[in-house]
């Protein structure tokens, strides 16, 4: 039947292969299809052409961006952190603390804490003198400074914090601030002082806790 005639010519035409002329020279980077194709077609076999484009050759692809990450530009953000430090502290220095009027506070053990620390006050009340002798102090050593100082030094509750920026050995300090505020054998140095408008009540020691 007419039928198993044009299966032999479909037969016929798959067995022919492509002319030699159509095969590219084994030391090219072109390599073309040696399967079956029909010679009466006049244009040549599909070719495929390799890319090296994109050859991640089994590399992370978190490798080939980390260059392209974003990073948090600003220094000061990034050295302020809060892991809920308290530190309790006699009035009226406290309040003097978190009002940025002092700056550096005296201890007599060494911590490695940096960043944020918050100040409380302890339960003691200062007198009317401990008040005029500190306030006293801070004039004499600042004298250039318009200084404000506070109305009342609330005793017992969270005033407020301030970021540490180190804590030096006296030998230390008194080679970077010569004319400084304190004697003592270390010394905190302080910036970034928030004064809290509304206190809240608390209980608290003489150490970072």
């Amino acid at each position: 039947m007419w039928s198993s005639d044009i299966a032999d010519l479909y037969s016929e035409e798959l067995a022919v292969t492509c002319p030699p002329d159509q095969h590219a020279n084994s030391n090219s980077s072109v390599a073309t299809t040696d399967g079956i194709c029909n010679p009466n077609i006049p244009i040549k076999a599909p070719q495929f052409i390799a890319s090296h484009i994109h050859s991640f050759t089994g590399q992370k692809l978190t490798n080939l961006v980390s260059n392209n990450t974003a990073r948090l530009q600003d220094n000061s953000l990034q050295e302020m952190k809060d892991e809920g430090k308290c530190l309790s502290m006699h009035q009226p220095w406290a309040s003097l603390l978190v009002m940025g009027i002092k700056r550096h506070e005296g201890r007599v053990w060494y911590t490695p804490h940096r960043g944020r620390l918050w100040i409380a006050s302890t339960v003691k009340e200062p007198s009317a003198d401990d008040i005029k002798t500190v306030e006293q102090l801070y004039k004499s050593l600042y004298t250039g400074r318009d200084i404000k100082f506070p109305v009342n030094y609330p005793t017992s509750c969270l005033l407020g914090s301030v970021e540490v920026l180190d804590c030096l050995s006296q030998e230390d300090y008194e080679a970077m601030h010569p004319d400084g505020e304190s004697n003592s054998p270390y010394v905190l140095l302080t910036d970034h002082h928030l004064h809290l408008n509304v206190k809240l009540q608390v209980s608290g020691k003489h150490k970072i806790c």
